[in-house]
């Protein structure tokens, strides 16, 4: 269990079991906490949820279940392609240029913080068609909400490239590389089977590829920036060898190392289409709409005798069906580290559920639950779960098969008074193994409004382990990193 999440359990589970006490535990003769009315009446429930986390479950390198931090992957590691995929092009291109395989991009140190929360504002009527069958519908208000501050440290001793001069400077790019390909091509036919005039091709042509990506490039003064000019003059002194002479002096390189402001910059640019690594607050939106149906099937001993006494053993059995209608939005692929208002997709649930009271003094509540979750569609940047901030051209529709739930809840209670119960709450939930497959070119992407990369890279998934919990204030749902997850409400 995370950090955040202990501070608010610390918090409000007496303010939980306070209300649990005096309120959510009826008294011997009640039952009203199955969910039926009688006939004729109405009944309005409102009960608020508040969750917030800031860490998740994943797996280690080992492959065993781990609890991480939200902002794992955006901490320790130098910022490039480990999180960014799209530069991977980029460091190939500048590879072949330095005669160095073993370059990668690096942008400086970054640090994080992420945490989210979901308050939830559910409206339930339920109406009493007769004594045993009740109906009744709940509608979600959901607004969550991500907190993430993201730090960048870039400087002569934490990163090696900047903004591509390209950007900063595309006139001077391009008197370089016009120079550089007018001698070459004026020098081919004389010198085209060379070695020397051929590595001076290539080089020009991966060179060319790196300042045309338009995101970095080697900061002047930094070592790959040196070992380029470096490659260059080498080059040049092979060409004069052979006669070719009046190559550019200098290689155009970064001026200098990237800000936070210029990576925000990155972000929004047409590659990828995002927003800032900011706070963000979903307006309030309508989520997952549910309709049930409960019958009860039986229910024996809550009528006194002609003397006013209970039977010593009472109990009441029920049955429900619920339809989990796909009305909420899901995270919108152009936000890093969104949360939905729903799951998007319709589910379908059974349940049974009883209560059983002996005595004065003991009973206890429970219930089963089983959902099947459908099958639905949505917007993803598909990539490795390492890498999160995707580029643009990676968004492509999947389809998303959540997987079966299955919950227990069991709630042993000792009646004080008649009007005082204490008692424990006992929850397990799990869910069986969901995953994603690609749907090339089926869609346009209706946040960001322009078609999907037509060869999307797949993501892979995994079964979610099973969450066992038992606490007064709720479940911590469990659920691998490489799995797409979904939570079932209610």
């Amino acid at each position: 269990m995370n950090r955040t999440f202990s501070r608010f359990e610390t918090l409000i589970v007496p303010l939980v079991a306070t209300w649990c006490v005096f309120s959510f535990l009826p008294s011997p003769a009640g039952g009203q906490e199955l969910p039926w009315v009688p006939a004729g009446m109405v009944r309005m429930d409102f009960a608020p949820d508040f969750w917030t986390w800031d860490s998740r479950y994943g797996i280690d390198v080992d492959g065993n279940d781990a609890v991480e931090l939200l902002a794992m992957d955006l901490m320790g590691t130098p910022l490039g392609s480990g999180l960014l995929p799209d530069l991977s092009e980029l460091e190939a291109d500048l590879a072949i240029a330095l005669a160095d395989p073993s370059y990668r991009v690096n942008l400086g140190a970054s640090q994080a913080f992420i945490d989210q929360s979901r308050l939830v504002f559910p409206f339930r009527v339920e109406l009493g068609i007769t004594d045993w069958l009740t109906i009744g519908g709940m509608a979600p208000l959901v607004r969550p909400r991500t907190e993430l501050t993201f730090a960048l440290s870039a400087d002569s001793t934490s990163a090696t490239d900047g903004i591509s001069p390209w950007s900063a400077n595309r006139t001077q790019v391009q008197g370089f590389l016009d120079s550089y390909r007018n001698i070459l091509t004026n020098a081919q036919d004389a010198h085209g089977g060379e070695q020397a005039f051929q590595d001076a091709r290539a080089y020009l042509d991966a060179l060319n590829r790196a300042y045309t990506h338009d995101t970095f490039f080697p900061v002047e003064g930094s070592a790959p920036a040196v070992q380029l000019q470096q490659r260059f003059d080498d080059i040049k002194t092979a060409l004069e060898g052979l006669g070719i002479t009046g190559l550019p002096a200098t290689v155009p390189v970064s001026a200098g190392y990237l800000t936070e402001e210029e990576f925000t910059g990155f972000l929004n640019d047409p590659k990828m289409r995002a927003f800032p690594l900011q706070d963000y607050t979903t307006p309030w939106a309508l989520g997952d709409v549910e309709i049930t149906a409960n019958v009860r099937l039986l229910r024996r001993g809550f009528e006194p005798d002609s003397m006013g006494v209970l039977p010593s053993l009472r109990y009441q059995v029920g049955g429900g069906v619920l339809v989990r209608l796909g009305t909420g939005s899901q995270e919108d692929p152009a936000r890093f580290f969104d949360t939905s208002v729903g799951d998007g997709q319709m589910d379908l649930e059974g349940n049974a559920f009883g209560l059983v009271e002996l005595g004065s003094r003991f009973g206890a509540w429970g219930q089963v639950r089983y959902g099947i979750q459908q099958e639905g569609e949505t917007f993803r940047r598909i990539t490795h779960p390492s890498q999160p901030l995707a580029d643009y051209d990676r968004t492509a529709p999947v389809k998303w098969t959540p997987g079966d739930y299955f919950e227990l809840d069991l709630n042993p209670r000792y009646f004080l008074t008649p009007a005082m119960t204490f008692g424990l709450r006992y929850r397990f939930w799990s869910m069986a193994g969901g995953g994603t497959r690609n749907q090339v070119g089926r869609a346009r992407s209706p946040s960001l409004g322009c078609a999907p990369s037509p060869s999307p890279r797949p993501r892979s998934t995994a079964t979610s382990p099973t969450s066992t919990t038992a606490t007064a204030a709720g479940t911590w749902t469990r659920a691998s990193k490489s799995t797409w997850r979904s939570r079932p409400t209610g």
